[in-house]
């Protein structure tokens, strides 16, 4: 796989990414693209049939920022399982922060500013999160409960040979 340029109206946010961004955070991640604009070449966006995987807050910010082209990598190929799994990973973090070293050794750099937010305190108002609903294909949903995998097998499978589109999550 290798990366390529694409117009950037080509690119879709994926109505089934599970994250969000505060309008302090969204302001934030513009700031960075502008003050680092290099970065979309070496961290292309990951798109699959015209949506975005991987980077849909940066899709949405560049797009603010009047963008036309972007650096993507598509994996189209991926089946939708891969791609699923793929979105997840790519937003779980594994790691953890040393903040002793992050405060002694780094304090000099804008870490904030960056994106890392780590002197938080409880007192901070929480920032509404912006709505996007404007910007993304609706889609209508029906969630049901089952009481065990056994239960959502047989519902999942009962649904396929009724011809509705459907797929297994387990939360």
């Amino acid at each position: 796989m290798k990366t390529q340029k694409v117009q950037i109206e080509t690119i879709r946010l994926d109505p089934s990414n599970p994250r969000s961004i505060t309008k302090e955070a969204f302001e934030r991640l513009k700031q960075s693209i502008r003050d680092f604009p290099e970065m979309q070449s070496v961290k292309p966006l990951v798109v699959a049939d015209g949506y975005a995987l991987a980077g849909n807050m940066r899709l949405l910010a560049y797009k603010d920022l009047g963008y036309r082209e972007l650096h993507v990598l598509d994996v189209s190929e991926w089946s939708q399982t891969k791609r699923d799994e793929f979105m997840i990973k790519d937003n779980t973090h594994y790691g953890t922060w040393d903040y002793d070293a992050l405060a002694n050794e780094w304090e000099s750099l804008p870490l904030t500013d960056w994106g890392l937010e780590v002197w938080e305190t409880d007192n901070e108002p929480e920032q509404p999160d912006i709505d996007f609903s404007d910007k993304i294909e609706q889609l209508f949903r029906v969630e049901i409960v089952c009481k065990d995998e056994l239960h959502q097998e047989s519902i999942y499978n009962e649904m396929i040979k009724r011809g509705i589109e459907c797929r297994i999550l387990t939360l």
